[in-house]
């Protein structure tokens, strides 16, 4: 088995984060968490979650509770690593652009078929991840190998002005 990776489920709506829950628990490569607000989420980004999933407007009985839009923004702000996809009741284009302007990397609708769709951005999320960590991995060997075939390079020079000193100019 391959890499976990951790996912936040972050809606106010408690339905909702069950249902997206149960749709992910069978998976094996995934690990799921849980939070009704942005600032759970926040305080809980020390695990380091590689997807979460954002509920994008929040009705919280909590004056000042942070929408999803702001939790974005904080992530964002925060250079992590953490790949966002928003969630929405709002089948609109105009907030789908600006929450993608704003660092989401999907825009997923709530509606008879979004646990499917959650689903799917999340293995459309991993594909990147693993695309990305692909290609780390053969820069990294690039690199390395660069250095080897220096190193190759300096030992052959070696070996030849050895043998011209040797057998010319002695």
């Amino acid at each position: 088995m391959g890499r976990k990776y951790k996912i936040f489920i972050v809606d106010d709506e408690a339905m909702v984060r069950r249902m997206i829950e149960f749709k992910l628990k069978s998976r094996e490569d995934l690990e799921v968490h849980s939070f009704s607000s942005g600032e759970a989420c926040l305080e809980n980004l020390s695990l380091k979650p590689d997807i979460i999933i954002l509920d994008y407007h929040m009705d919280t009985d909590k004056e000042g509770a942070m929408n999803g839009l702001d939790t974005l923004l904080k992530i964002v702000d925060m250079g992590t690593d953490t790949k966002v996809a928003m969630l929405s009741s709002q089948d609109n284009v105009s907030v789908a652009v600006d929450v993608l302007k704003k660092g989401a990397v999907d825009y997923i609708i709530k509606n008879s078929v979004f646990t499917v769709n959650t689903e799917s951005a999340i293995d459309k999320i991993i594909q990147g991840i693993e695309l990305k960590d692909e290609i780390n991995e053969l820069t990294a060997r690039i690199k390395r190998d660069k250095l080897l075939m220096r190193g190759y390079f300096v030992i052959i020079l070696t070996l030849v002005l050895l043998a011209f000193y040797y057998f010319v100019l002695r």
